[in-house]
């Protein structure tokens, strides 16, 4: 089984950006460019949250990830922050 998943974040107040999460590993992962600093290369992983949403969702599909799978992933992550605050 995949131990990791596609998600939408917040980005700033508009805008939602693709990041992975992985099973039982503290926080997500933002996707971005690759050069931060290359004003010509499209950061295709920003947008608004149903653009991003969409993409995460064709991502998820082709790692056969159900809905309730995703979940368990994105709880497992948190569980994770929460035994490194405790632990």
């Amino acid at each position: 089984m995949t131990n990791y998943c596609f998600i939408p974040v917040p980005d700033n107040k508009t805008f939602h950006r693709v990041a992975k999460i992985y099973e039982n590993v503290n926080g997500y992962f933002p996707l971005g460019k690759s050069n931060k600093e290359d004003p010509n290369e499209l950061d295709k992983f920003v947008g608004r949250y149903d653009e991003v949403k969409f993409i995460c969702d064709m991502w998820n599909k082709r790692l056969k990830l159900s809905e309730d799978q995703i979940d368990k992933i994105v709880l497992m992550s948190l569980c994770a922050e929460e035994e490194e605050d405790n632990g």
